[in-house]
């Protein structure tokens, strides 16, 4: 297989001169102009987008930047805010703060829900769990001003050592944003309040930002409600900032679980239990109750001190996270205690020429326990049976690396960093003396070489190789067999899994002119010991394995978005935005050899046409289009697909004098009849409940108000 991935990497290196990173179309324009030209609000916001678009330049790879503030629509979830982003495809389960699949360049893509292949990061700082795990619904993009997103490797700063790399929330603080006020409601008993206070004093600053939000859901037994709270408080001198924040969330939701094709086509609201078939008997879902209920409090600090040449970080934090997670088989209750600390020194020196070399070192570390308890659900009554197992889990990480930046020219920079990461997974069982104790211990080094060119300050052209690593979480090792018919003989077994390794060659540009941008990156991957999910039946035994032999994850992540000016009057502006993912995943040798990896769509279309007939009023029409159907199994079943489809939008926002800010949105105006999301198995069939059907026809609407 090496000599089918160097020559596939040398024809791609060769064949494509010009391939990018992307950055949102707000953000891209350097004057701050974007497509809504509403400015910036909030005293220090300019000189922080700078900063962020600063350290994006110094990324010989794809990433993208969000700006919330130029952010037209409902901001209720991270799957709304990371939608129309080139290099992100996102499915949605439920609709709502449930477990939306995140797939960037097919890590993490096997899970159901996903758990893992993704770092998330607030204000720099890990946010998953020691063993790498994560619970996405906890996260509301409202507290962020932007988000940056590592896609791959690109995140080695910030301890990102996966295939689908990091995404960083930069919170809101009293500097960057003002007081508000948030209201919105829409369909399915949609309805979200929030407010945020500020305030400076001398030297201090804090930010106060609460909300509510709560829905009852397209699909039956599908309510959900998440309650947060979050404060942060700054203290800053000429050299020196400190900022810690203190986040509590509650966030709670139904699980409707799957339904077969035809259920999902012909009856999407429903729920297994309310047909007629075998199944529906099996997996009564008004009875059995499936679940998700997590609580998180958080702490964090981070230090920052600058010469004029140098500058130390440090940051720590700490959590505890209780979560209950109950599908229609098990009910799994998990208490996370995470504790961590991330340290980096950066230098800057410059050469006769003026020219600048960055010295980059840093070190993360984290450790934490999550025992784990087990209980079989009565088919029934849906009522808690016997725990059949209760394991204490601890996990512990440490990374430590370097990187140069160092400039061959005044347009090239090289860019050289090298990643030593150990992760150690250990499990005892409480149950059962003895039985289930197992120790699991990785250790990798990942390196990366990367080339930046830069013609002038719109047009980049980059290219890195880079390797990447992924340790299983416990949602993998400690593996459940339930069976419906016999939930008295539910077990837990160790799933004995190596380390999933990567290496992957990228190749991209990003192009900005007067009137329109475009960014186009293309990556190769060749992965070792992919982390595939089996999961088989009835969809809730989900066994993943090391796949015995090569994958391959290659993709195309292309945004092209324009801007015109004075078209049908002085005043009025058109804008586009056209994003373009394109995923080939497939096992090069092996059992499945020749077939796709199952859960990601070939190709995803999204275009946005916006008319701004003044400066602060935009309406817009939108379209998702996925125009092939998609494989749900990896032995690629003809008679068990995700059909393909075709969802319309519009949207309108109105801003006015930066107090008053109101939108509106129409989403699947033609109320299609589509599957968002699917179970993901090695091999399917039609009578299995696979398929989350996607919401009608909905709306939403909301306002805010600034002081």
């Amino acid at each position: 297989m090496r000599h089918t991935l160097n020559h596939k990497l040398l024809v791609a290196f060769l064949a494509t001169s010009s391939f990018f990173c992307y950055a949102d179309d707000d953000i891209n324009n350097k004057n701050n102009e974007n497509t809504e030209r509403i400015e910036v609000i909030g005293n220090d916001s300019s000189l922080e987008q700078i900063e962020i678009e600063a350290d994006l330049d110094q990324v010989a790879g794809g990433t993208n930047l969000i700006n919330l503030d130029a952010f037209h629509g409902s901001q209720s979830s991270l799957a709304k805010v990371l939608n129309y982003q080139p290099g992100i495809v996102v499915q949605e389960f439920f609709g709502g703060n449930d477990q939306p699949r995140i797939n960037i360049r097919g890590s993490g893509i096997q899970d159901n829900p996903v758990n893992r292949g993704i770092q998330l990061l607030y204000d720099g700082l890990p946010l998953n769990q020691a063993d790498g795990s994560f619970i996405i619904g906890l996260l509301d993009p409202e507290q962020a001003k932007f988000i940056s997103v590592y896609r791959g490797a690109n995140a080695v700063r910030y301890g990102g050592t996966t295939l689908g790399g990091a995404i960083n929330l930069h919170p809101r603080n009293a500097l960057n944003s003002q007081q508000s006020l948030k209201l919105e409601t829409g369909s399915f008993g949609l309805f979200k309040a929030g407010i945020a206070l500020g305030q400076q004093h001398k030297n201090w600053d804090y930010y106060l930002n609460a909300a509510h939000s709560q829905q009852q859901g397209f699909r039956n037994h599908s309510e959900g409600e998440r309650n947060n709270i979050a404060l942060n408080i700054g203290f800053t001198q000429q050299n020196f900032e400190n900022r810690s924040y203190f986040n509590y969330t509650d966030n709670q939701f139904n699980i409707p679980f799957l339904l077969t094709k035809e259920q999902a086509i012909n009856n999407p609201e429903s729920v297994m239990g309310e047909g007629d078939t075998p199944m529906d008997t099996l997996l009564d879902i008004n009875i059995r109750k499936p679940l998700r209920h997590s609580t998180q409090l958080r702490f964090a600090n981070k230090s920052s001190y600058f010469s004029e040449s140098s500058s130390h970080t440090l940051g720590v934090y700490a959590e505890h996270v209780d979560d209950t997670f109950r599908n229609p088989l098990t009910h799994v209750v998990t208490t996370n205690k995470n504790i961590g600390a991330d340290y980096a020194f950066s230098h800057q020196q410059l050469d006769e020429q003026y020219r600048e070399t960055d010295y980059l070192l840093f070190a993360s570390a984290n450790a934490g326990v999550m025992p784990r308890s087990f209980h079989a659900i009565n088919p029934i009554n849906g009522a808690l049976m016997q725990q059949f197992a209760n394991i204490d889990q601890s996990a512990s990480n440490l990374i430590l690396g370097g990187q140069i930046n160092y400039p061959l020219t005044d347009n090239i920079k090289t860019l050289a960093s090298l990643q030593w990461v150990n992760n150690r997974r250990v499990i005892k069982d409480l149950q059962n003396p003895g039985l289930l104790d197992s120790t699991f211990s990785y250790t990798v080094i990942n390196p990366k070489v990367g080339l930046i060119y830069t013609t002038d300050q719109q047009q980049r052209y980059f290219s890195n190789f880079s390797t990447s690593s992924e340790a299983p979480n416990f949602w993998q090792l400690s593996t459940v067999a339930a069976n419906p018919n016999d939930p008295l003989n539910n077990y837990v077994y160790i799933n004995d899994l190596k380390m999933q390794t990567a290496s992957t060659w990228e190749i991209g540009t990003q192009q900005r002119y007067q009137s329109f941008n475009w960014e186009l990156t293309y990556y190769y991957s060749i992965v070792e010991d992919e982390l595939i999910s089996v999961v088989g039946d009835f969809a809730v035994n989900g066994k993943t394995i090391n796949y015995a032999g090569d994958t391959s994850h290659q993709g195309v992540e292309f945004a092209l978005n324009s801007r015109y000016q004075a078209v049908f009057s002085d005043q009025d502006e058109i804008a586009t935005k056209f994003i373009y993912n394109y995923s080939d995943f497939r096992f090069e040798e092996g059992l499945y050899e020749g077939n796709q990896i199952a859960g990601v769509p070939n190709h995803l279309i999204q275009t946005e046409l916006s008319y701004l007939p003044i400066k602060n009023w935009s309406l817009s029409t939108n379209l998702r289009w996925q125009p092939t159907d998609t494989w749900v199994d990896h032995l690629n079943s003809e008679s068990v697909k995700q059909d393909a489809y075709f969802l319309l939008g519009l949207k309108s926002s109105y801003q006015y004098n930066q107090t008053f800010k109101l939108f509106i949105e129409f989403n699947n105006i033609t109320n299609e009849t589509y599957q968002s999301a699917y179970v993901i198995r090695g091999q399917s069939a039609p009578d299995l409940p696979t398929f989350i059907p996607g919401a009608g026809f909905n709306f939403s609407a909301g306002f805010s108000v600034n002081w």
